[in-house]
């Protein structure tokens, strides 16, 4: 028999007034979330008033100012949820009105124990770089988060918090990112399971992606990141093997830089992980 278990929306943001549109989606959803938790790293006055006029609006709407790295403020908030089920939404998706329902169902059903769905993009580009981060989201979903799980983002998914009680939180070391990753990894080794539900999808605003320098810079971070995580995790060879052969597979000349730019970033990582660990 099905329970109806609590569900906690957590959005982390730092500054970011785009959350509006988060917030205005997740009070709309046909299934409506049992709490919206906002942990915020330290906005400014401004954001965090409109924060405030949400949570007196909305019962369901709480606040915390909960400053720190994207890991340190996620693990600072999971004590302070009530679900049972944790969904992560980033402040710049937005969600249509049968998301909620549509990702938490496989989960509800235990055919998974993790899950998460696909990213749309919000806007028309506006030039060619935006077009290929565009593209390029929808590629990576459709390509590479549907072989291989530990790639999911963290970004629009959903979890049993039964997870977080046996693997624990973020790792609060990987400050160049991957600590996404890295959790997919770990809940992974510990027998849990994980799915990506393709009708899940989001609203995702990346026009601030609109020049090769920031495209490539991002690129760079994700990559030293995801090499931390994979050399926590034991598996970088086979990881690392599987991310080169799918980078090749996406033929664009950005592309081409970002899989130049991976032994660098390889390195960068492997520095890092021998700081991290004397």
């Amino acid at each position: 028999m099905k329970r109806n278990l609590k569900t906690s929306v957590v959005i982390t943001l730092l500054d970011d007034f785009r959350v509006k549109k988060t917030l205005d989606s997740l009070i709309s959803q046909n299934k409506l979330p049992d709490e919206i938790v906002v942990a915020d790293g330290g906005s400014k006055k401004e954001l965090l008033d409109m924060l405030y006029e949400y949570e007196k609006k909305d019962r369901r709407v709480r606040v915390y100012i909960l400053p720190g790295s994207v890991a340190e403020t996620r693990n600072k908030v999971l004590p302070l949820l009530n679900g049972e089920f944790v969904i992560f939404l980033d402040a710049d998706e937005i969600a249509p009105p049968n998301w909620l329902s549509s990702l938490i169902k496989f989960i509800e059903n235990r055919e998974a124990d993790f899950v998460g769905g696909p990213t749309k993009p919000l806007n028309a580009p506006k030039n060619k770089y935006e077009a290929f981060v565009n593209n390029f989201s929808g590629w990576f979903y459709e390509n590479v988060v549907s072989r291989d799980i530990s790639t999911l983002p963290m970004g629009n998914t959903a979890w049993h918090k039964k997870i977080f009680d046996k693997i624990g939180g973020f790792d609060e070391r990987l400050k160049w990112g991957g600590e996404d990753y890295d959790i997919n990894l770990r809940a992974l080794a510990n027998g849990f399971k994980g799915l990506l539900i393709k009708d899940a999808w989001v609203w995702h605003d990346q026009s601030h992606l609109d020049s090769l320098n920031k495209i490539v810079r991002r690129k760079y971070k994700y990559s030293v990141g995801a090499t931390l995580a994979y050399f926590k995790s034991k598996n970088v060879k086979k990881k690392i093997g599987r991310a080169a052969k799918t980078s090749i597979m996406y033929f664009h000349p950005i592309e081409l830089i970002n899989f130049l730019i991976k032994p660098f970033a390889f390195i960068k990582g492997y520095i890092l992980w021998k700081k991290i660990n004397q």
